[in-house]
């Protein structure tokens, strides 16, 4: 089995070479065995697998809008990680996210949407507050909502806090720009330069 960082490395340099044509024609292969989990933003315009240049199925792919977090994306989450043994889990936002700038109206307006979007709204918001975001700049507030959303992860599933704990998985917690290009903001276990930090901000 990979370890968190090693996989992590995989990806990276994955994302460097599969958002290009050539990197498409190098993943068609179907993976035999996933390397990694993705929890994304539904809107998100790109498939996981393009973004960092992983084969197709090589990634459990799991998506809501804004990150919300149901029994579903744990149960999800919990099977990658135990079952198949995923080494890692990636949080990925992405720029210009509907989630974002709707969190970002409501705060500004004191006003939340109606309906089941508001679950997400108040979710992103609670990620802006206990992160100190600049309430103004939507690349703060997904990055702080993409860190809280690892956190949250690590403190509603005992399985995933189980294998962080153990060192046999860990949680990067990353945005992905219109173009696929990665930029990791947090970590969450053993795939920063500090193995002894549960939470590193890189």
């Amino acid at each position: 089995m990979s370890d968190p960082l090693s996989t992590w490395k995989r990806m990276s340099t994955g994302n460097e070479i599969g958002v290009h044509p050539v990197g498409i024609r190098n993943a068609v292969r179907v993976a035999d065995k996933p390397l990694a989990a993705v929890f994304r933003c539904a809107d998100a315009g790109l498939p996981s697998e393009l973004v960092f240049g992983q084969r197709w199925g090589s990634l459990v792919d799991v998506s809501t809008w804004g990150h919300v977090i149901d029994v579903g994306v744990l149960a999800t989450l919990e099977y990658a990680v135990e079952s198949l043994e995923v080494p890692l889990v990636v949080v990925l936002g992405h720029d210009d996210c509907g989630a974002m700038r709707a969190a970002m109206q409501a705060w500004t307006e004191a006003a939340l949407p109606d309906g089941a979007t508001r679950i997400a709204v108040e979710h992103a918001i609670g990620s802006m507050v206990r992160r100190g975001a600049d309430k103004a700049s939507l690349e703060a507030v997904t990055a702080a909502h993409v860190a809280e959303t690892g956190l949250a992860l690590l403190e509603r599933s005992r399985v995933i806090a189980r294998r962080v704990d153990a060192g046999r998985c860990a949680i990067v917690c990353a945005t992905a720009d219109a173009r696929g290009w990665i930029r990791a903001w947090a970590t969450v276990g053993a795939v920063g330069e500090d193995a002894d930090s549960l939470l590193e901000c890189v």
